[in-house]
């Protein structure tokens, strides 16, 4: 333990030893003949713990570092929305090369030489990420996948990196679509004690609310000319002239 990190600790034992005298001789002296606490001496004793309480909280919170969240950006919540906008736009006007390659979660080439192909969700989920497919003007029998994520937040902070991308399987001839691998997330919240915050106005602990932005997800193919798509799970497939 360096130096810098035992300095609270000596500050926090002084003032403890300090209290410990201070109510060693406030309890010596408040005792009348009757054996009875006298009500004023009481009254500064308990005055004299809460001030020094207020003292070790603030030099608790003033010292204790902040390693919480330094490691995720920032995310305004008005951006992601343009951000998400601005993807379903050039995804429905076959424009998706003016997105930004920073939003691409995953891309696959898949070979195909059959003229039909099965799109389903594996299990019967429900599949968030909306589909647009684009055709080519030749039968190259291959397939082009690219899977689009807009960023996502969780009071305002950037989770993107901790999200992980849509999954496809293709066998034989049908092509299989899944949810993303479940991640998850634990976040810690610090709040002030009551002894801080009735000063600084903070909210307690209790008054916390947490917000949440989940990303656009969509998922662009580019497929052959004449293959034929056939739909055996219900998805909201949006064909981009």
């Amino acid at each position: 333990m360096n130096m810098i990190m035992f300095a609270p600790i000596l500050i926090i034992l002084f003032i403890v030893i300090i209290i410990s005298f201070y109510i060693a001789k406030s309890m010596k002296a408040s005792v009348n003949k009757k054996g009875k606490y006298l009500y004023g001496n009481r009254v500064r004793w308990i005055f004299g713990v809460y001030i020094s309480l207020l003292l070790i909280c603030g030099i608790v919170v003033t010292v204790t570092p902040d390693k919480g969240t330094s490691d995720l950006k920032t995310a305004n919540i008005k951006e992601l929305e343009k951000e998400r906008i601005a993807l379903i736009n050039a995804a429905t006007a076959g424009n998706i090369e003016t997105i930004d390659s920073n939003y691409i979660d995953k891309k696959w080439d898949l070979d195909y030489p059959d003229q039909k192909l099965n799109v389903a969700v594996e299990n019967g989920e429900f599949l968030s990420t909306q589909i647009f497919v684009e055709r080519k003007n030749t039968n190259d029998d291959k397939i082009e996948a690219v899977s689009y994520k807009t960023r996502s937040s969780v009071n305002e902070m950037d989770i993107s990196k901790l999200t992980n991308p849509l999954r496809l399987k293709l066998a034989g001839k049908t092509l299989s679509l899944m949810n993303p691998k479940k991640a998850k997330l634990e976040f810690s919240m610090f709040n002030n004690v009551f002894a801080v915050t009735q000063f600084t106005g903070e909210d307690s602990l209790f008054a916390h609310q947490s917000s949440f932005f989940d990303g656009e997800s969509i998922l662009y193919m580019r497929i052959p000319k004449d293959l034929e798509l056939i739909n055996k799970s219900d998805l909201n497939i949006q064909f981009v002239k």
